[in-house]
C-alpha cells in the first residue's frame, strides 16, 4: 500500500472476495474458492478496470486457464510478455483492449 495500492473487498452478507488497483495495474483479484462461480470475480474485474488510471493491465499464471477466460471475456489480450516464476511456470501479462463494455450475465 506504500505504493499507492489501493485494495477494495467485495462483500455480500461476508467477505466473497478482494482486489488491488496500483496505478493502472490490477493485481491480487482473489475470490474465496467457496464463493467462486457466483459472478463475484467478474463484479470485481469490473470494479477494478474503473479504478485503473490508464490502460488496465495484469499479470496471470500460464496455467490459470479459468482466470484467463474471464479477462478475455471482458476484453483483455495477452501483450507476449512474461515473468518467469519457477523453472517451467511463467506469468504472463494482458491488458484491456479496445472499450470496456460491462459484462452481464
Amino acid at each position: 500500500m506504500n505504493s499507492g495500492a489501493k485494495v477494495y473487498m467485495l462483500v455480500d452478507e461476508k467477505p466473497a472476495g478482494i482486489v488491488s488497483v496500483t496505478g493502472s495495474l490490477i493485481e491480487d483479484l482473489y475470490v474465496l474458492p467457496v464463493m467462486q462461480n457466483r459472478g463475484y470475480g467478474t463484479a470485481l474485474l469490473q470494479f477494478a478496470i474503473t479504478k485503473c488510471t490508464n490502460t488496465p493491465s495484469l499479470w496471470i499464471l500460464e496455467n490459470n486457464t479459468g482466470a484467463e477466460r474471464l479477462y478475455h471475456q471482458m476484453g483483455f489480450q495477452r501483450t507476449g510478455k512474461r515473468n518467469c516464476i519457477t523453472n517451467g511456470l511463467d506469468e504472463i501479462e494482458m491488458h484491456l483492449t479496445g472499450t470496456f463494455s460491462q459484462v452481464t450475465s
